[in-house]
């Protein structure tokens, strides 16, 4: 019911629910588009200025659902839609948690839920709080920009590499990218979540501002 409460341009919204035999059912907005996951399987790495246009809208969904005490807990490619005009809709806000940071900077739950790959490392732990978000926003812009992700491995592996932040350099990956961008991922994608950009509107304004790099 908290979650039926959003209502915001670049969020999916649900429209009803109901309890029917002892099952819970979620109503959603229908959008006709593909999920950026798709975009990238099917048209390969997104061109730097339709991210900064898309990654723009997220930011602006994400900060306007922690606004209001949610957490998403699965942004993932798979939950970015496109739509047919293009506009950018984040969904799937189903397993978010309300924050009590009146009672505690960060929330810890005795069920992890998420997707592990564009999980934030504590997240992984049990532990959730915004900057989990933006982490998992920077995984996906990373994967948008290169066409693959950040940190190689799976289970245990993954996880160790992020707690050691052993993620590819972006400008190893792929050419033309704008200079800064490796530091900046170096910030967002740190495992200290004190250290990363604090919302994601702060990562998208600092994704904004580097400047493309110049042809030779």
């Amino acid at each position: 019911k908290l979650v039926a409460k959003l209502r915001h341009p670049h969020i999916v919204e649900i429209h009803t629910i109901v309890e029917e035999e002892g099952e819970v059912y979620l109503i959603f907005e229908h959008i006709a588009g593909r999920t950026l996951q798709q975009v990238i399987d099917q048209d390969g790495k997104i061109p730097l200025q339709a991210a900064r246009g898309l990654f723009r809208g997220v930011a602006s969904a994400l900060d306007y659902a922690q606004g209001l005490g949610v957490i998403h807990r699965d942004l993932k490619p798979a939950n970015i839609m496109l739509d047919g005009d293009g506009r950018v809709r984040v969904m799937d806000f189903g397993i978010a948690r309300l924050t009590e940071e009146a009672l505690t900077r960060h929330s810890r739950t005795n069920t992890v839920v998420g997707t592990p790959l564009y999980m934030a490392p504590e997240q992984e732990q049990g532990a959730v709080r915004k900057e989990s978000d933006t982490y998992s926003m920077a995984l996906c812009l990373y994967e948008s920009l290169t066409g693959r992700r950040p940190f190689p491995g799976t289970g245990a592996g993954l996880l160790m590499n992020k707690l050691k932040s052993l993620h590819v350099p972006p400008s190893q990956v792929a050419a033309g990218l704008p200079p800064g961008l490796d530091a900046l991922f170096a910030k967002a994608l740190d495992p200290d979540p004190d250290k990363r950009y604090k919302t994601a509107g702060e990562l998208a304004r600092a994704f904004e501002a580097l400047e493309p790099r110049r042809a030779a």
